[in-house]
């Protein structure tokens, strides 16, 4: 089972009808989330449904509430419903009649009797996604959507989504929530202009380095893609994307290869009277034959029988 799929799922809800029950359902949220002002008639109810990776927070308040949010380790995108909202991300006034994205830093509101969702989304899980380190190096330049249509196919995707988690059985199905967690981050990504600073290669380069570290460790052994992901520190999707940007190849395609080489010097050494072909190609985990003698010619320029022999 993947890291994904070991998310523990949430689903609950709240309600508060003081200022400090209020403030301590919101720091559910965001750990560090204060109430700096509302007024006598305020009260919050308050849901939370999804897992580790994202979950979407649903709000209907009733009278006035000014919030301040620290926003370490994940980003958020919000949508009003209703009501009346006005926000700052980073001292910066933000558009709410849209969705609008609160990237790390600070951001403050002040709301009067509003339904109002965020979907909170894990930095190091959306690395992880995209194969870099944005939880460090993450860059957010935009708190609203890129196009118009990139924020209507955003806005269609956490309805699919929202319809997913509202479904018991649906929101507790792994490969289900995965995927549909998994559209949220590309949404988000591409809605969002969600991208890496000058770091990002170097990071992706790290990732890989420990894939092949762990490759070339055990290249004797059965390796799936999601073995070397999990080594790697990212999602298989993540490996993927990281391989092909370091790399130029895919995984499996890297991995070929260094089985590839180590037939070659196996047959480099090995007595032509006392071992066959296939024996050494077996050996490297090569069970189709005729394939492996066609990788091998395209990979060195000649049948492995004419290495065993020379």
């Amino acid at each position: 089972m993947s890291r994904e799929q070991e998310s523990r799922v949430v689903d609950v809800t709240r309600e508060a009808l003081d200022v400090d029950a209020a403030a301590a359902l919101l720091q559910q949220v965001a750990a560090g989330a204060s109430i700096r002002e509302s007024d006598d008639a305020f009260s919050l109810r308050q849901r939370i449904v999804g897992d580790e990776r994202l979950q979407v927070t649903r709000f209907q308040t009733t009278g006035f509430l000014h919030s301040h949010i620290d926003i370490r380790g994940y980003v958020g995108v919000a949508r009003l419903d209703d009501g009346g909202l006005r926000a700052e991300s980073n001292g910066s006034r933000v558009d709410v009649d849209a969705p609008f994205l609160l990237g790390p830093g600070s951001a403050e509101t002040w709301s009067s009797a509003v339904n109002a969702e965020v979907v909170g989304i894990g930095l190091s899980a959306l690395g992880a996604f995209t194969g870099t380190d944005l939880d460090g190096h993450g860059r957010f330049p935009h708190s609203c959507a890129l196009t118009p249509d990139l924020q209507r196919h955003w806005e269609s995707t956490i309805t699919h989504v929202g319809q997913i988690f509202d479904d018991a059985a649906l929101l507790h199905n792994d490969l289900i929530r995965q995927a549909a967690v998994d559209a949220v981050f590309a949404a988000t990504i591409s809605t969002f202009g969600i991208d890496a600073d000058a770091e990002k290669a170097a990071v992706g380069s790290r990732a890989v380095h420990r894939a092949t570290a762990f490759i070339d460790d055990n290249l004797g052994d059965p390796l799936s893609v999601a073995d070397i992901a999990a080594a790697a520190k990212l999602s298989v999707r993540g490996l993927q994307s990281a391989f092909q940007r370091t790399l130029g190849v895919t995984p499996a395609t890297y991995v070929r290869a260094q089985r590839l080489q180590a037939v070659r010097r196996d047959l480099v050494r090995s007595d032509a009277d006392a071992t066959t072909v296939a024996e050494v190609a077996r050996r490297w985990g090569f069970v189709h034959l005729p394939r492996f003698a066609q990788h091998y010619r395209v990979e060195f320029g000649e049948q492995p029988h004419a290495t065993l022999r020379r």
